[in-house]
């Protein structure tokens, strides 16, 4: 928790500043460019909201378990948060996925 703050301010900058080396291009999952500083970003907002669902959730509850457990307000919102960022970060990977295999079909 020292180096907390200091992380969440150096890896956007790290990420956002190289974002051409990170194309996404892992076999089958190739993105367009511009897709990748808007999946990033999702990436690190995923990243902080299961990092504070971890922390704030009760001792003992596995996260898979959390619907059915009465948890803080705190608890739901990095809850909710992180089934938001994470499901549209996998609705844009997909969208990208298809938008990149479009073009070079029809390149």
């Amino acid at each position: 928790m020292k180096y907390a703050k200091l992380f969440c301010f150096a890896a956007p900058m790290i990420l956002l500043s190289a974002n051409c080396a990170f194309a996404f291009n892992w076999g089958f999952v190739r993105v367009p460019d511009w897709m990748d500083p808007y999946l990033a970003e999702l990436f690190f907002a995923v990243i902080v909201s299961l990092l504070g669902l971890r922390v704030t959730k009760p001792r003992g509850v596995p996260v898979s378990q959390l619907s059915g457990v009465k948890i803080s307000p705190l608890a739901n919102f990095f809850r909710v948060l992180f089934i938001t960022t994470y499901a549209m970060m996998m609705v844009m990977l997909f969208a990208g996925m298809a938008l990149r295999r479009y073009a070079e079909a029809i390149s």
